[in-house]
């Protein structure tokens, strides 16, 4: 149990010191943008870009259809993760470490708002 919770904070730290580093620009990989790279860095003719359009919207939402089964689960490993860190925390850590949830919560949220998810 020890190992595993360690193994869970240091995943947990990770995660947090790289949003601290280097939060995430929504903006800067949008799909828009992503694909318009794409299509600049590959030369791609208008037929072309339809067809790779096309593709990439198929992909995201078989993607999405996916992870709606999925996320639950995902969902469920995450919150015992939480539970696990919060026990070896002190109280100040605690507080410290439920606002770094809440700032990376609102990161999210934005992040989806940015490309036109809905929770």
């Amino acid at each position: 149990m020890f190992l595993l919770g360690a193994f869970l904070t240091g995943g947990a730290v990770g995660f947090a010191a790289e949003r601290v580093v280097s939060p995430p620009r929504p903006d800067a990989f949008s799909d828009r943008a992503m694909l318009d790279e794409l299509a600049r860095e590959l030369q791609l003719s208008s037929g072309q870009r339809i067809v790779i359009d096309s593709v990439w919207n198929w992909r995201r939402r078989e993607s999405r259809e996916i992870m709606k089964t999925v996320r639950p689960t995902l969902d469920g490993v995450r919150d015992s993760a939480r539970v696990l860190m919060m026990n070896t925390l002190d109280d100040t850590q605690k507080t410290a470490f439920r606002a770094l949830l809440e700032r990376n919560k609102r990161t999210a949220d934005s992040a989806a708002r940015a490309r036109g998810e809905t929770k």
